[in-house]
């Protein structure tokens, strides 16, 4: 029996949400890389501050503490730059792959003017919406640098009272961003995640092809996306919302969910 178009656009954004995970997992890998390139610049400042015998008098403790300001602050770069990365990237992959799924189906993409541009207005609004914490993602960011120069700054209190090395100091820090890595982890899933279902809402919204979206709960199926899964606000059935209600973009931090189409039929035939 042959499927109709709007089953085989199922499937094939069933596909798109499984390759998104392996995009999502790429991203969280790529940031956890970039916080790390700070141990480089702390490499550097212990220099500084290291005696010959490679361990730094007591006496220094406080100035190199406030000296911590300056790796505060590339962390908050490090930071901002994986985060813009992960959103950029899964606003391209999700209005390239919905087109290109339009295109093998329908014969035609989805939206006609400039996805360069789409994915502009996404990024913009994922890096400028208020979240659950109240906070815009450069706080966030913020945040989370603010934490690690908090736990670094002891780690090298304790080492430097200890007389340890600096390599030994470097060698703790490694193990204290280590430890740290699922913070970073749930903030590019966070944001990843609502830059691909935005960017599949943002398609929809500019074509006319596309009637409604059908939202379907992450893999740990929380109770935010499932009781959105399951509730029929327009008696269009469960699940089915309009391109533009917001609240399908993020329903929980690390939500997982995604998006299908719901098509217009009247806008093309099988």
């Amino acid at each position: 029996m042959t499927k109709t178009a709007q089953e085989r656009l199922n499937d094939i954004f069933e596909r798109m949400a499984k390759d998104y995970k392996k995009l999502s997992a790429k991203e969280q890998q790529f940031a956890i890389k970039e916080f790390a390139r700070v141990r480089g610049d702390l490499s550097d400042l212990l220099s500084d501050f290291a005696g010959k015998d490679g361990t730094i008098k007591r006496q220094r403790i406080n100035r190199l503490l406030r000296e911590l300001d300056e790796i505060e602050t590339a962390l908050r770069r490090y930071g901002m730059d994986a985060m813009n990365h992960a959103i950029d990237a899964s606003a391209a992959f999700a209005t390239d792959r919905i087109n290109k799924a339009f295109e093998r189906v329908v014969g035609r993409p989805a939206i006609s003017g400039s996805m360069a541009r789409l994915n502009r207005d996404v990024a913009l609004y994922v890096t400028k919406r208020f979240g659950y914490d109240g906070l815009v993602l450069s706080d966030r960011v913020w945040r989370l640098a603010g934490d690690q120069r908090d736990d670094i700054a002891k780690v090298l209190r304790s080492d430097i009272l200890q007389g340890e090395s600096t390599s030994k100091m470097i060698a703790d820090v490694r193990k204290v961003q280590d430890n740290e890595t699922w913070k970073i982890k749930r903030l590019v899933i966070t944001e990843g995640n609502t830059a691909y279902r935005v960017a599949t809402s943002y398609n929809a919204q500019r074509s006319k092809l596309v009637k409604a979206l059908e939202l379907h709960p992450g893999a740990k199926r929380s109770p935010a996306c499932s009781d959105l899964s399951n509730e029929d606000r327009y008696g269009l059935g469960r699940g089915i919302f309009l391109p533009d209600d917001p609240d399908i973009y993020n329903p929980h931090p690390q939500c997982t969910s995604y998006l299908t189409y719901v098509l217009d039929g009247s806008d093309y035939e099988d």
